[in-house]
C-alpha cells in the first residue's frame, strides 16, 4: 500500500491518516514516542533522552530494553499502516532518527507558514499566511498523550510561535481596517490573555476605529483596574498613550502596533 498520503498531527492530538483514514498508533507510550520524533523530525533523539521522556510519563525508571520495545511497537504499527514510504525510523549509535517530509506534519507546517508570514511584507499577504498558520493550530503540542512537564518543555517554543502568529494575523487584519470581525476576535484573545498589553492595545484601537469609542476606554480602565490591584500598577506609557489618543478623539496609526514600542509582530 503506498504513503505517499500520510499525514500526521502532533498539535493538540497526536493521529496519523494515509489517504483520509485514521490508522491505529497503538498503545498511549507509542504515541507518545511517534509524536516525540515527529516533532523532531529529521533530527537525532539521544536514547537517553527518550528513555527519560517516556519515563516522565509512569514516573518510575526505565532501562533502555523497554525503549527497545516501544520503538519495535511503533515500527510495526508504521509498516501495518503502509508507512514505510513516508517516514523511516533509523537507529545510529545511541540515537533514533524519523526522516520524512516535513509537510506531512502539521507543526512543520505551520512552522514554515509563521516564518513566511513574518517575512511577507504586505498586510494581505501576512493576513493569508498567518491565517493558514492559525488553521494548522488545533491545541498544544502533544495534548492528549504527555505530561504537563513534557508539554511545557517540548511545546514553549511553538507555544511563542503561536503567539506570534495571532499577533501578525491582528495587525494586518488590523492595517487592512477589518475592525468588525477583528473586535470579535480581539474579545477571545484578551480573554485568553488578559494581561498581554499588545492585544490589549489592539483591542481598544479596533474597538474605537470601529466606532465604539466608549467600549474602547472600558477595555482600558479595566485594564488598569485589573493592574492596579494586582501589581499596585498603573498601564504602561504605551497604553496610557493609546488612552489620551482616544480621549482627545485622534486617529490610531495601524503601524505603531506593527513595529512599534507596544512590540514588534
Amino acid at each position: 500500500m503506498a504513503a505517499t498520503g500520510s499525514s500526521f498531527r502532533v498539535l493538540g492530538n497526536v493521529a496519523w491518516t494515509v489517504d483520509g483514514h485514521p490508522r491505529t498508533i497503538g498503545r498511549r507510550r507509542e504515541r507518545l514516542l511517534l509524536g516525540l520524533l515527529l516533532v523532531e523530525l529529521g533530527r537525532p533523539l539521544p536514547m537517553d533522552r527518550l528513555v527519560a521522556l517516556l519515563a516522565d510519563e509512569d514516573d518510575r525508571p526505565r532501562p533502555r530494553a523497554d525503549l527497545y520495545v516501544d520503538i519495535c511497537r511503533l515500527r510495526a504499527s508504521l509498516r501495518r499502516g503502509g508507512c514505510e514510504d513516508a517516514v523511516r525510523l533509523v537507529r545510529s549509535g545511541s540515537t533514533y532518527t524519523l526522516s520524512g517530509d516535513p509537510e506531512l506534519v502539521d507543526v512543520h507546517r505551520f512552522t514554515r507558514l509563521v516564518d513566511q508570514a513574518q517575512r511577507a511584507t504586505t498586510p494581505p499577504e501576512v493576513s493569508r499566511l498567518a491565517s493558514l498558520a492559525l488553521t494548522e493550530w488545533r491545541g498544544p503540542v502533544l495534548e492528549d498523550v504527555a505530561s504537563d512537564r513534557i508539554r511545557h518543555g517540548v511545546g514553549a517554543p511553538f507555544e511563542e510561535l503561536h503567539l506570534t502568529a495571532q499577533l501578525l494575523h491582528v495587525a494586518a487584519e488590523f492595517e487592512l481596517g477589518n475592525y468588525w470581525p477583528l473586535a470579535a476576535e480581539l474579545a477571545r484573545l484578551t480573554e485568553a490573555r488578559p494581561e498581554h498589553e499588545t492585544l490589549l492595545a489592539f483591542r481598544a484601537a479596533t474597538l474605537y476605529a470601529s466606532g465604539r469609542r466608549a467600549d474602547a476606554l472600558h477595555v482600558l480602565a479595566s485594564a488598569r483596574a485589573r493592574m492596579t490591584a494586582q501589581l499596585g500598577l498603573d498601564l504602561p506609557r504605551e497604553l496610557h498613550a493609546l488612552q489620551t489618543v482616544i480621549l482627545q478623539g485622534e486617529p490610531v496609526n495601524p503601524r505603531m502596533f506593527r513595529r512599534g514600542a507596544l512590540g514588534a509582530v
